[in-house]
């Protein structure tokens, strides 16, 4: 295969990596920017309109995060972890083969990739308890500070890990493309 910028597997990294791991971070991230700037006024009331904002942002994230991980895994991984024959040399169409290959890049490996088969599961899962919770508890999410205070930081452990997992994957993809 040629080294084509729009190849299906490198539209499908794409996809996977810009389009709905970037779509998830931006959304995580409008997601704790909206439980912090919107809290309830005063007289300790948010709007229903605030109240649906909020929850539809978060389940956006929630949905984002389970379909960037399903894609990972399921799509981009299985292409990254091929197995080249023996005695080729030129492992441009084997990612994990040629990461290995180099004392330099083993550690994308044995530290970058395996870190991204399973830290985007836990964000998927804590962005999914706070789109439940918001969701489910509507305007008191926004009112109420000890729902707000623990949704605001499993929102900011999930931006972290998006963010931690994002810059992994470039680096990756940067030494060994899936072309």
């Amino acid at each position: 295969m040629d080294n084509l910028l729009f190849s299906t597997r490198s539209l499908l990294t794409m996809l996977h990596g810009i389009v709905l791991g970037g779509g998830a971070l931006i959304a995580v991230g409008a997601a704790l920017f909206a439980l912090i700037a919107m809290r309830a006024s005063a007289d300790g009331a948010a709007t229903d309109a605030q109240a649906r904002y909020v929850g539809w942002l978060l389940v956006a994230a929630a949905v984002l995060l389970w379909l960037a991980v399903i894609a990972g895994t399921y799509v981009s991984f299985p292409p990254y972890r091929a197995t080249p024959p023996e005695g080729l040399t030129d492992l441009s169409q084997y990612p994990r083969a040629l990461i290995r290959s180099d004392a330099s890049t083993a550690w994308l490996h044995s530290i970058a990739m395996e870190s991204k088969e399973h830290m985007p599961w836990i964000a998927a899962m804590l962005a999914t308890g706070v789109a439940f919770t918001g969701t489910r508890y509507r305007g008191r999410l926004l009112s109420d500070a000890r729902l707000r205070g623990p949704a605001i930081s499993l929102l900011s452990i999930c931006f972290v890990l998006v963010a931690a997992i994002s810059m992994l994957g470039i680096l990756i993809n940067k030494v060994a493309p899936l072309q």
